[in-house]
This record gives C-alpha cells, structure tokens and sequence, in this order.
C-alpha cells in the first residue's frame, strides 16, 4: 500500500509542527458493515465443508385392513456449506508520514509497528474495509474462482455468494423460483405479495424476513403508502411488514444494485465460521523500515434445504423474471 500524502505536504508543508492535531481531526467517511449474516443462524466449526443430511418422507395413513400392507419411506440426502478462506496481505512505509502534519501518527521511540498511525490504520481502514469488502462484495454477490499464483485476487472471488447459491439451485430445480416479472415501482408492492403468495402454505405461517435491495425496500414502501397501507408504528419505526402473514420486507445493503427477492427461514440460512472467527487478529511484521500487515479467516453462508427457499430469479433461459 502506498501511503499518499502529496496533497497534505502541498497545503500544510513537508514538516511537522506540534498545533494540537491529533486523530479526531483525520475525518473518513462512512463504511458498511457486516449486515446480512446477521440474518443468518451461526454454526461454529473447524470443518472446512459443513455436512448435512435432509430428510424426506412418504406418507404414512392408509385404510385399514387385516393384512399388513407396509406404506412409507424416508429418503436421506447429502448436503454441504463450504467455507471460504479469506486473507489480507498489505505492506508499507510509515516514515512518509514523519516530516508532515500527520507526523502526530509517528513515534520515534517505539519499532514502526508499533506507531500510532499502525494502530490508527487497523481500526479506520483494515478492520472496517474488510467488513464493507466482504458485505458488498463477497456475501452476496461473491464467485469463486481460484487465485493465480503470484497475483492478489480480485474483488468477488473469495466465495461462492448468496446470489450464486440461489442461481445455482434455481436452475438445478431445487430452490423455487417465482415469477413476478420484472420489479416495477409503481407495482412492487402487489408483486411482493403475489411473490409470498407462492411460499408453501406450511410456511406461510413461520415468521420469515424477504430480503431485497434497499432501493427496492423504498420502492415497496412508497408504493404501499400510495394504495393507502402504509402505517407508521411510532415516531422512529415503520410498519415494513405484508399484510396477512409474518412475513416482514429487509432491505439489505449487500443486494444494492440488483433486482433480486429472496425468503428462508431463519434456521435455514446458515453462516458457517471456525469456533473463533479471526478476522480481525491481524499479524505485524517489521521488516527494515516497512510494516506488513496479515491477516486469515474462514467462513461460508448456505441453506440447509434449498428447498424451503424461494427467490424472483428465473431459471436460465427463462422468457421473463427478474435477476
């Protein structure tokens, strides 16, 4: 990582003077944190692939009769929710900041690992772009493909996301597509209750959250408060659930830019993670004057039944539907 400090060495000059400066006044702007697995059912374990098994069965009631007539069956399948490993590999220079107003993040009597600006950095930037990279990137919208040796990953390629997960299963024929055409505004709000008119009647009693972009949540509710539905609860929140069921709107910032809706229960979307999740235990290394900063962790979002999941995505080649 190169340090730039160009523009504050042109306005403040390429020396440091002591005039009270300190942290507050390094100002940055909003982040995005870890939001949709907060959504999901934790599972803690070391297994790089979580497995399970769904169960289904036959039914059982026949008429009776004298004989024994055997009726029943229970079919057993596997099931996985792979995790992911992440890194960050990060290196530079901290004596760029010595002779210039940020020279308050140095320190002279301490190993450059250890200066202020290191420890500045891990809280503002590491630990807060790690979070936003993995929910804007990665949770949703995250494609797995396999590093080139010697090359730094691009963005979205660390993981297999939600997105994928669902395309996967709906063109696989096990998660369950519903066509509600393409999102519109002005009708969004009959098309999410068509779209939950769909979920099996067995679950249309559990209490569920339908996922979507915030753009689209917004739409939903404006066009609710247009057919007069609309009800604001108190002063801070707002009435986001559909009419009729337990089922309440999401909006999630990980969905942003997409046309995608998608419902599960709550048990049923997993994030899977080692028992202690390490993403924010970073190593230093000091290594002349450079500091590298490294960090690992693992982790995986799945569902445990594709089929008790349902989503506006159509399957592949289909003639309408949103993606």
């Amino acid at each position: 990582m190169a340090i730039t400090t160009t523009d504050i060495v042109t306005e403040y000059g390429a020396y440091y003077i002591d005039a009270g400066q300190n942290k507050k006044r390094i100002l940055t702007m909003l982040s995005q944190g870890r939001e949709i697995v907060n959504f999901a059912t934790p599972v803690k374990t070391d297994d790089t692939i979580f497995r399970l098994a769904n169960a289904t069965f036959k039914s059982l009631v026949q008429p009776f009769q004298k004989a024994f007539t055997q009726k029943g069956g229970a079919t057993i399948t596997p099931k996985e929710i792979r995790q992911f490993r992440f890194k960050i590999d990060d290196e530079f220079m901290p004596d760029e900041l010595y002779a210039t107003w940020l020279g308050f993040l140095t320190s002279p009597n301490v190993n450059r690992k250890d200066w202020p600006f290191v420890k500045w950095l891990i809280e503002e930037y590491y630990k807060k772009q790690i979070d936003q990279d993995m929910e804007l990137k990665e949770y949703f919208k995250g494609e797995y493909s396999a590093p080139t040796p010697g090359v730094a990953g691009a963005d979205g390629t660390g993981m297999d996301g939600v997105y994928k997960l669902l395309k996967d299963g709906v063109d696989g024929g096990t998660i369950n597509p519903v066509n509600i055409g393409d999102l519109d505004k002005d009708t969004i709000f009959d098309q999410v209750e068509s779209f939950t008119d769909e979920i099996s009647e067995v679950y249309q009693s559990i209490k569920m959250n339908v996922f979507m972009s915030r753009k689209w949540y917004k739409k939903y509710m404006q066009d609710k408060r247009a057919q007069g539905f609309y009800q604001k609860t108190s002063d801070k929140e707002i009435d986001a659930g559909i009419d009729f069921t337990p089922l309440d709107v999401v909006p999630l910032a990980s969905m942003v830019g997409t046309d995608v809706i998608f419902c599960t229960p709550k048990p049923n979307f997993i994030h899977v993670s080692p028992a202690t999740l390490t993403k924010n235990n970073f190593k230093l290394e000091e290594a002349k004057r450079s500091v590298a900063v490294m960090g690992d962790w693992s982790e995986g979002l799945g569902f445990g039944i594709d089929e008790i999941v349902w989503t506006n995505i159509q399957k592949t080649g289909s003639a309408s539907g949103s993606e």
